[in-house]
C-alpha cells in the first residue's frame, strides 16, 4: 500500500474500479447527486487507482475544453440538411402507402 496524506494507506488496487470510473466520470461532469459527490470525497484519497484515474480523466477534459472549439453550422449547410431530411421522409411515406396497397390488393 502507498501512503496518503495523513497517516493512513492507500490501496493499490481498486475492487470496484469500473463502477468508480463511472463516478468520477458523473463527478466531473457535474451529473453525480450530492450524495454521489460526498461519498466520492470521503473515499478518493484512500485509492491510488482512483486517484489516478480522478486526475487522467480530469486532465483530459480539461484538455479538450482548450483544443476543442464550438463552431456554429453554416446556415446554408442546416438548410440543406433540412430539405434531405424532408425528402427522406417523403420517401419513406410513399413506400409506406406503396406497402399499404399493395397488402390491399394481395389480402
Amino acid at each position: 500500500m502507498a501512503q496518503c496524506s495523513g497517516n493512513e494507506l492507500m490501496k493499490e488496487e481498486c475492487e470496484n474500479h469500473e463502477k468508480c470510473m463511472k463516478m468520477i466520470q458523473a463527478v466531473l461532469d457535474g451529473s453525480a447527486t450530492p450524495d454521489e459527490i460526498e461519498h466520492f470525497k470521503n473515499n478518493i484519497e484512500v485509492c491510488k487507482p482512483c486517484v489516478d484515474g480522478y486526475e487522467l480523466e480530469k486532465s483530459i477534459k480539461e484538455s479538450l475544453k482548450t483544443k476543442v472549439s464550438k463552431v456554429c453550422c453554416p446556415q446554408k449547410t442546416i438548410e440543406q440538411l433540412k430539405v434531405k431530411i424532408g425528402i427522406g421522409l417523403l420517401l419513406i411515406l410513399g413506400l409506406v402507402i406503396k406497402i399499404k396497397v399493395i397488402q390491399e390488393i394481395f389480402i
